[in-house]
């Protein structure tokens, strides 16, 4: 029971569009006319006694027909459904008496008629009496629907249906015997389709009440008119308020002699529909092939009835271990209580057990049909066994923080979220920076340290129940968190042990930084390009370096400041000192010889060497370690100049000791001689043999005699013989000259005296 009491006054007047008429206490105000309300057909009326009232209240699925149903209660009829519902409210009315029991009547009389055998009305128990609290042989409060002395208001209790073993138990309509309840408000009591929505509106202050029920009376007016008397009474007090829900008053030809009704076999019995999990709603589906879930009082429900009249379809829930799951033996199977609704909320009581409904489809005048049929089990469409719950829908957290948007060190974050459906129990958090956990950050709220600034904030919330599988959503990120800025940044500067050259190691000084960065890294480059690999503190010299400037860039890096390069000044790169050798020349330094080359010893080794040949200060040749005398050299002295080069080094060139001057050269001399025939007016040729080297330039001159002939006839290489010559003998001179070597002359032997 609620804390909360309200005790609500006398109502006599209607109150907006929900109650039609108000009930008053009997001393001052006589109850309103049922007649309209239960729908009356002719030859029956109507008599109130105590406490009633018209309600069009939408509750319970009344009213059953037309705009409104009537309700008896044991206190003020009026104060069951008030204008503005008061969920923690307490009816405790108290019609009579203080603590006296309390009762509230409609009789009903009905004239003979003929071909009339029975009548019908539909009918509810509410209470805030506790329920199932006490054994049904405590008194508690009852309603009941009377005829010459039987009480027709029974409820079916754990099924509408006899078996050997297992007989039907139907239970009178009161508090402690009914075990079928319902809560206004209540989750675990959804509209069939949906996850939770409540079946009952919290729409009054009874604590409980039972489904819908129709009692079937019969009448044979052997005495005449019979009289039928509905009533709501307190057992034992008056404190605590019970009412009869009443609508829809039908005559019949039979109660229940007419064959009875079955489900449609194209549907074959419907199916149960839902997660089979704990908390999670299942619900009977008469019809699969349909997206929607037609209700139990829907025409078109799938059921049928030999007269064509629409069945209303009744339900008992029952769970059994996975062994029995087909056993049609009822005894093996446990009525679920409250479980007589088309939808059902699986408890922990449920859990790793099987599930059915059976159905039972209801008409006035025929017997109720329940399907599956016990005697069929092995069709029976059975629930596997129940597991965890699971959260069917579910939202992703929102972060909020500072109203402009921007968040930093110092700010709170908090985590907005709504309900699951099912509903949760409770939510854990997790925070995340940049998608790593931050330790200790479990609770709804973040407050952002230095070491969140300039990254991205996310929060997942895991929903937690009792018997349910844990879900978790993730919100979208937040960020980035703002950074903050340095006060002063250093300038870097690099170190060396002397002289900047190959082989030598770089390190670096990175300055005054204000605040101290928790670690600095570090990038060298070479004439501003990076340099692969080179992100530490030192740096060895390499040959590719030499040459180049060398220059580094040092980062501060600190939890909540953004991240500033610096870099420092450049240094130059030398070459590595190159030791060298001296190179030595051997051979003649005359023009037309060979001379050679030689280094032994170049330090370092490995050094590629160029050889340059000069002739004093000229370049006579390069890239061979030997040299054949050029004839331009005479006179002067030859050196050999030797360059050695390797990657890291500075070139070194080292010069051997000159030479003596060059001398000229030995021409390779011919031995010339003439040829023809010694007469007057012969031509004379001479061959001057082989002279070399090649390029040997040769000239003549022709004797006769001892005397030269001059001019150009004799300087020829023939000679045609003047009458001059006659008796005498003819030679010629042949002279070899060449740059850089000595001219040699040699002559050709005399020819025979010269004839006429």
């Amino acid at each position: 029971m609620t804390t909360h009491r309200l005790v609500l006054p006398v109502l006599g007047a209607v109150i907006g569009s929900s109650l039609s008429v108000l009930g008053v206490a009997p001393s001052a105000h006589a109850a309103p006319d049922p007649t309209t309300a239960l729908g009356l057909p002719a030859g029956v009326t109507a008599v109130t006694t105590g406490s009633g009232v018209v309600t069009n209240r939408l509750f319970n699925d009344f009213p059953s027909q037309g705009a409104d149903y009537y309700v008896l209660s044991t206190g003020l009829a009026g104060s069951v459904f008030p204008a503005s519902p008061d969920p923690d409210a307490q009816l405790s009315t108290d019609l009579g008496g203080d603590g006296e029991p309390d009762s509230s009547s409609i009789t009903l009389t009905v004239e003979p008629s003929a071909g009339v055998r029975c009548l019908f009305v539909d009918f509810a128990l509410g209470t805030e009496e506790p329920v199932q609290k006490y054994t049904e042989t405590v008194p508690g409060d009852q309603l009941t629907v009377v005829n010459d002395g039987v009480d027709y208001a029974t409820n079916a209790g754990r099924g509408y249906f006899n078996q050997a073993a297992w007989p039907a138990e139907p239970k009178p309509y009161m508090v402690n015997a009914v075990k079928y309840w319902h809560h206004p408000g209540d989750p675990l009591d959804p509209v069939p389709g949906t996850a939770e929505e409540p079946w009952l509106p919290e729409a009054t202050a009874l604590n409980s009440v039972t489904t819908r029920d129709t009692a079937r009376v019969p009448l044979d007016f052997a005495n005449g008119a019979e009289t039928v008397e509905i009533e709501i009474a307190d057992a034992l007090n008056g404190d605590l308020d019970s009412v009869a829900m009443l609508d829809d008053v039908r005559l019949g030809s039979s109660c229940s002699a007419g064959t009875g009704v079955e489900p449609n076999p194209v549907h074959d019995g419907g199916v149960i529909a839902g997660i089979r999990g704990v908390g999670n709603a299942l619900v009977y589906d008469p019809i699969p092939s349909t997206d929607s879930i037609e209700r139990y009082d829907d025409p078109g429900n799938g059921w049928r009835s030999p007269s064509g009249v629409p069945v209303e379809l009744r339900f008992r829930w029952y769970r059994t271990n996975s062994f029995y799951a087909l056993s049609g033996d009822m005894t093996k199977w446990a009525a679920i209580p409250d479980a007589d609704r088309q939808a059902y909320v699986p408890t922990a009581g449920d859990e790793g057990h099987v599930l059915i409904v059976l159905v039972t489809g209801v008409v006035d005048g025929r017997r109720y049909e329940t399907y599956p049929s016990t005697g069929e089990s092995a069709r029976w469409y059975v629930t596997t066994p129940i597991a965890n719950g699971t959260f069917v829908e579910g939202e992703a957290p929102v972060i909020t923080g500072p109203s402009d948007g921007s968040a930093a060190a110092g700010d709170v974050l908090t985590a907005q979220i709504g309900h699951t459906v099912p509903r949760e129990d409770t939510w854990t958090w997790r925070w995340y920076a940049d998608g790593s956990a931050i330790s200790g950050a479990s609770g709804q709220s973040l407050t952002l340290a230095a070491g969140h600034a300039g990254k991205t904030i996310t929060v997942v919330a895991t929903a937690k129940r009792l018997n349910f599988d844990d879900k978790a959503w993730t919100s979208a990120p937040y960020g980035p968190i703002e950074l903050q800025t340095w006060t002063s940044t250093g300038t870097p500067s690099i170190v060396v042990d002397g002289v900047a050259e190959y082989g030598k190691t770089l390190a670096v000084d990175p300055g005054v930084w204000t605040p101290t960065p928790e670690r600095y890294s570090y990038q060298w480059l070479r004439n501003g390009s990076v340099i692969s690999g080179s992100n530490f503190a030192n740096y060895t010299i390499r040959a590719e370096d030499v040459g180049a400037r060398i220059s580094v860039a040092v980062t501060g890096s600190k939890a909540g400041f953004a991240p500033v390069p610096k870099e420092s000044a450049a240094v130059d790169i030398l070459g590595a000192t190159m030791a060298g050798a001296t190179p030595v020349v051997t051979g003649t330094p005359k023009v037309g010889q060979r001379l050679n080359g030689s280094v032994t010893d170049w330090d370092p080794n490995g050094s590629s060497l160029t050889y340059s040949w000069f002739a004093g200060t000229t370049l006579l040749e390069e890239g061979s370690s030997y040299l054949t005398v050029p004839p331009s050299a005479v006179g002067q002295p030859i050196v050999l100049k030797v360059t050695g080069r390797r990657p890291g080094y500075t070139p070194r060139t080292v010069a051997s000791a000159p030479t003596a001057p060059v001398t000229p050269g030995q021409l390779t001399v011919g031995q010339p001689f003439i040829s023809g025939y010694a007469k007057v007016g012969e031509t004379l040729t001479v061959s001057p043999g082989y002279w070399g080297p090649e390029g040997v330039k040769l000239s003549y001159r022709w004797k006769i005699g001892t005397n030269r002939v001059t001019g150009r006839k004799g300087a020829r290489s023939t000679f045609v013989i003047p009458r001059a010559a006659r008796g005498k003998r003819i030679t010629v001179s042949v002279t070899g000259s060449l740059l850089g070597y000595e001219t040699v002359k040699r002559t050709s032997p005399p020819t025979a005296r010269v004839i006429r």
